[in-house]
């Protein structure tokens, strides 16, 4: 069983592949990667099949011939990489701190004799005020539908024990992944552990939902009629 496997969905990403290939390098590599080509339209296809003979043994390919949502992308690598300690995700545009992944690595190693399952959330840090904003009034909406404490509800990483895969019966395929497996990691009471990030600004191409302030209010919206769903499927 392999310890650590994070998949990195990429979704018309074809300009930043080269760059996340070299960070990827320079990590631990016991720690696996699965890069999801999530049924882009530009290059990134084309780009990975190019260097897929090149890559690290630890660096793997899953293609999608189509995107049926982000979330849908990463659960799909989830469920490839089940035979593993631990698993989860991180976003495919740069805006990573690719070196605290070794310092997650070590973190669980250390956790290893305990007898806990825990759910690592990172906590983004150099965002704009509008960002912290965002990010501050979104968890406290969902604290209050979902009447559980979420804070930095999309934040990365998301990394958790792989027995909480046996309680994801019915992932959403967008953005509101992040909010599920993090509820269900607080409803089964997994042992959060909070990771500040820097974010940094993307390097190339543009954001696929963040592109203004009314993309903003519409994600929200969406977000806030999850919460809503979520709350009535579960009954928590």
């Amino acid at each position: 069983m392999n310890f650590l496997t994070i998949i990195i969905p990429c979704f018309n990403e074809s300009e930043s592949i080269p760059e996340l290939i070299k960070e990827l390098n320079k990590l631990n590599k016991n720690i696996n990667f699965l890069i999801v080509e999530n049924g882009s339209t530009d290059n990134s296809k084309e780009n990975l099949k190019s260097i897929e003979n090149k890559l690290s043994q630890n660096i793997k390919v899953l293609y999608l011939n189509k995107n049926n949502g982000y979330g849908n992308g990463i659960f799909q690598g989830l469920l490839l990489s089940k035979n593993t300690k631990y698993l989860g995700w991180i976003h495919g545009d740069l805006q990573f701190q690719y070196s605290k992944l070794d310092e997650i690595f070590k973190k669980l190693i250390s956790l290893e004799n305990q007898n806990t399952h825990v759910f690592i959330k990172g906590i983004r840090k150099g965002r704009s005020t509008s960002e912290n904003l965002f990010s501050y009034f979104m968890g406290k909406i969902a604290s209050l539908i979902l009447k559980i404490r979420m804070t930095e509800i999309n934040a990365q990483p998301t990394i958790f024990s792989n027995i909480l895969m046996d309680k994801l019966t019915n992932p959403p395929k967008g953005f509101e992944l992040d909010t599920y497996i993090y509820f269900q990691a607080l409803k089964n009471n997994y042992e959060i552990l909070r990771e500040e990030v820097i974010f940094p600004k993307r390097q190339f191409g543009f954001s696929n939902w963040n592109t203004g302030f009314s993309s903003r209010i519409r994600f929200s919206i969406t977000l806030i009629k999850y919460f809503i769903e979520l709350k009535k499927e579960t009954n928590f």
